[in-house]
């Protein structure tokens, strides 16, 4: 009969501490940046952002660039796995961007196989950015007591992940959660990443989310009331959100987080005049508070699960 060995409590200890000695490195690559975290127990330690580039070539300089600059010269210990948080629809093994909207030169890229090759011989996990997001909020964020959650991140474009009794899903393909792509203005043909992301804002001011920011503080009226249409596009794809799945909560981040309280009335109005649910009409909606490096965080800590 085989026996279970059992270190001792040195051992133990020790183990913990070369365990708790490794660092991970998690980036976010979303269309207009590229966010990059190095991560130990959780908690990041530095830092840092860069303009996303228009080929892979240079996104790939950009990633090398980041990791070297967050690592080199340090004291501390090994840099155990890359992750890396995409922008698009993955394929089920989360190896291959199928299709990335927003990031075009990601398009059918074998990106897991690349990175591999070129950050060998660290371990590499890439994943769909929003799934990223969810993990690091069910690990240290609003979520780690609820366990039927919708994220969606409200940026460039509309990304979204669903979690169902605890589990993460991901679909038949790979694709659970791609609620941006969901046909509102079917006349027009306008889906809900059209209405409710920083291309809405583009097209109805002729600037983005930063400079909305700006001009609301100024006191300015038409963009007030831009955001708050925004919100009542995105109030209708939360409703419909809440009435295919049910979740306790649909939590928000992203690009336009600043505009919580002018976005926040016309979702709410939304969901009361399309939820059907007397009850769901009280779910629970609320916007992160993990930052602009949540995806980052949530990328470094794939190798966590």
């Amino acid at each position: 009969m085989s026996r279970r060995y059992v270190g001792t409590g040195l051992e133990i200890r020790v183990i913990r501490a070369i365990i708790n000695f490794m660092y991970y490195l998690g980036f976010d690559i979303g269309a207009y940046s590229i966010k990059a975290a190095l991560v130990n127990e959780k908690k990041i330690i530095d830092s840092k952002i860069q303009e996303t580039p228009n080929s892979l070539e240079k996104l790939i300089e950009v990633l090398e660039k980041n990791r070297k600059e967050l690592t080199e010269g340090k004291s501390f210990g090994e840099l155990a796995g890359i992750g890396v948080g995409v922008a698009g629809i993955l394929d089920r093994p989360r190896e291959i961007v199928l299709k990335s909207p927003n990031i075009p030169c990601l398009d059918n890229q074998p990106l897991k196989k690349i990175l591999e090759e070129h950050f060998k011989p660290t371990k590499v996990k890439i994943e769909h950015d929003v799934h990223c997001f969810l993990a690091a909020e069910k690990a240290i964020g609003q979520a780690q007591n609820l366990h039927n959650i919708y994220y969606l991140t409200i940026g460039s474009g509309v990304g979204g992940a669903w979690t169902f009794e605890g589990k993460t899903s991901y679909g038949a393909h790979g694709s659970t959660g791609d609620v941006g792509h969901t046909i509102i203005n079917n006349e027009k043909g306008l889906n809900l990443e059209d209405l409710a992301s920083n291309k809405f804002i583009e097209k109805s001011l002729a600037f983005g989310s930063l400079g909305a920011e700006k001009k609301i503080a100024e006191g300015d009226e038409k963009t007030k009331k831009t955001m708050e249409e925004l919100g009542k596009n995105l109030g209708i794809g939360i409703a419909n959100i809440i009435n295919m799945f049910d979740p306790e909560a649909v939590i928000l981040s992203g690009g336009i987080s600043w505009a919580e309280s002018i976005l926040m009335p016309g979702i709410r109005y939304q969901m009361q005049k399309y939820v059907v649910s007397p009850a769901a009409k009280e779910t629970n909606v609320f916007f992160s508070r993990l930052g602009r490096y949540g995806g980052a965080l949530g990328a470094a800590m794939l190798f966590n699960e």
